[in-house]
C-alpha cells in the first residue's frame, strides 16, 4: 500500500513539473520582440507584440512593420502596414501556430528569441 501511494505521489508530482513547465514557457513568449535589417537597396523593421487572447491559450499577435527603400543612395519615404493575427501555441514543439496564415512562430526562451518564417526576432526587455 506505501509503494501504491509513493508511485501515486510520484505521478502527481511529475505532472505538477511538466505543468508548471509549460506554463512558464507559455508566459515567457508575451511580449515585444524587434527585428532589424538593413542592405544596399532597403531598411526593414518589424516588431512583435505578442499577448495572451483569451483563456484557451490563444495569443494575439500584432505585426508592425517599417520598410524604406533605397534610391541612387537616398532613403525613400517608409512603408508601413500593421497586420494582427490570432494564434495557438504549442507547448510541445514550443512554436505559436497561426492557422488562418499558414504560419509558425518557434519560441527559443533561452535566447529570448523567436523565428517567424526565416526571420529573427529579440525580445524587447522592458
Amino acid at each position: 500500500m506505501k509503494r501504491i501511494k509513493a508511485i501515486l505521489f510520484g505521478c502527481f508530482a511529475a505532472m505538477l513539473f511538466f505543468a508548471s513547465c509549460e506554463n512558464s514557457i507559455k508566459s515567457s513568449i508575451d511580449g515585444t520582440y524587434a527585428s532589424y535589417e538593413s542592405g544596399e537597396y532597403s531598411i526593414s523593421k518589424d516588431t512583435l507584440v505578442i499577448m495572451p487572447y483569451g483563456d484557451q491559450g490563444d495569443y494575439q499577435v500584432i505585426r508592425k512593420s517599417a520598410f524604406q527603400t533605397v534610391r541612387n543612395g537616398k532613403l525613400q519615404p517608409s512603408e508601413r502596414k500593421i497586420r494582427e493575427y490570432i494564434g495557438r501555441f504549442d507547448g510541445k514543439t514550443k512554436t505559436l501556430i497561426i492557422d488562418a496564415q499558414g504560419k509558425k512562430i518557434s519560441f527559443f526562451p533561452d535566447k529570448g528569441s523567436l523565428l517567424l518564417m526565416q526571420r529573427e526576432y529579440h525580445k524587447v526587455k522592458p
